[in-house]
């Protein structure tokens, strides 16, 4: 019965994982393919996955969503969520992916435990050990391979885009630090749906919702679909779900795949290839933040190589429409 339970829970975070990335090969279809702009895909993800969230709280969990808003340092905090933890988190990302491509994005963005480390050691006043001061080394030269292609003097990538997946990765860290006393106090689902707002106003603002920029066609429909629904509440709902059957810490390995998956489908949808120089990038940092973050048991980790399967005929799906 518990190995049932636990083949179910990574079932959902396995899920979770590839519709987030899925959700960014359908970012980059968008931008390279309908023309439309990341300022416009923030605004319209945020509002309407913030929508969503909210109607589960109310009409499924039955809790009112106008709780931390009654509370003046909780309103505050909530503010900060949902300007760094959720709106730069998500511009910086979407613009990255409209510079680069999703691929080279989201391992940035992967480097998110590198700047955790970094607070709590700086918080702590606490030096890290050698063998963690050697993984975070790992990582610097794994994202130099990637962005350089080890030709040093010169970027792959414009430096905007650099800059602002690593400004993404450093945002997914607070937004992983930040709101865990609110998260405690209210409910992860009226917090990031809170959180979805406030990005929706601040996003909305930079560029209103009714601005369409893009072919809208009902192809490009689908693909926006697939970010603001699939890739983004349904996707949170499931990763959350996935948390009644297996721990926090095996969830967090199985969607730290996202960024692998990511590049696969990028090769198999994109036609992108990757040099020597940058596959052992990737690999670097993603071996020294698995490392950081968690260890996989053997068995788990045969599992998961075995599921990723079925993600690439997905990603293939999605690239048709």
């Amino acid at each position: 019965m518990k190995e049932k339970m636990k083949l179910q829970g990574m079932l959902l975070a396995g899920l979770a994982s590839s519709l987030w990335s899925i959700s960014g090969i359908s970012g980059e279809i968008l931008f390279k393919k309908y023309n439309f702009s990341s300022d416009w895909i923030v605004s319209i993800r945020t509002l309407i996955s913030g929508i969503l969230l909210f109607m589960v709280v109310i009409f499924i969990e039955k809790k009112s969503i106008l709780k931390p808003l009654k509370n003046k340092k909780d309103f505050i905090g909530i503010i900060l969520f949902g300007t760094a933890g959720m709106y730069l988190v998500q511009y910086t990302y979407f613009k990255t992916i409209e510079l680069s491509n999703v691929s080279f994005s989201t391992i940035l963005q992967f480097t998110a435990p590198f700047f955790i480390f970094i607070y709590e050691s700086i918080k702590n006043r606490k030096i890290p050990a050698v063998s963690t001061l050697l993984l975070l080394s790992m990582t610097v030269l794994g994202v130099v391979f990637i962005a350089t292609k080890g030709k040093i003097s010169s970027l792959s990538v414009s430096p905007e885009a650099l800059l602002l997946g690593l400004i993404s990765a450093i945002m997914i860290a607070f937004y992983s630090i930040y709101p865990k006393r609110l998260l405690k106090k209210y409910g992860s689902i009226t917090v990031v749906g809170w959180g979805m707002i406030v990005g929706s106003i601040i996003s909305n603002i930079v560029h209103p919702i009714w601005k369409i920029q893009g072919d809208v066609n009902s192809k490009s429909i689908i693909q926006v679909a697939i970010v603001v629904i699939l890739g983004t509440s349904i996707a949170y709902l499931i990763y959350i779900a996935s948390l009644n059957y297996i721990s926090s810490s095996l969830a967090g390995i199985l969607t730290a795949f996202e960024p692998v998956l990511a590049a696969v489908l990028s090769v198999v949808i994109f036609g992108l290839r990757f040099s020597f120089v940058e596959l052992i990038g990737f690999i670097l940092v993603f071996a020294s933040i698995f490392i950081l973050e968690k260890r996989l048991w053997y068995k788990d980790l045969l599992w998961i190589l075995n599921y990723n399967k079925f993600v690439i005929q997905m990603g293939l799906s999605i690239s048709i429409i």
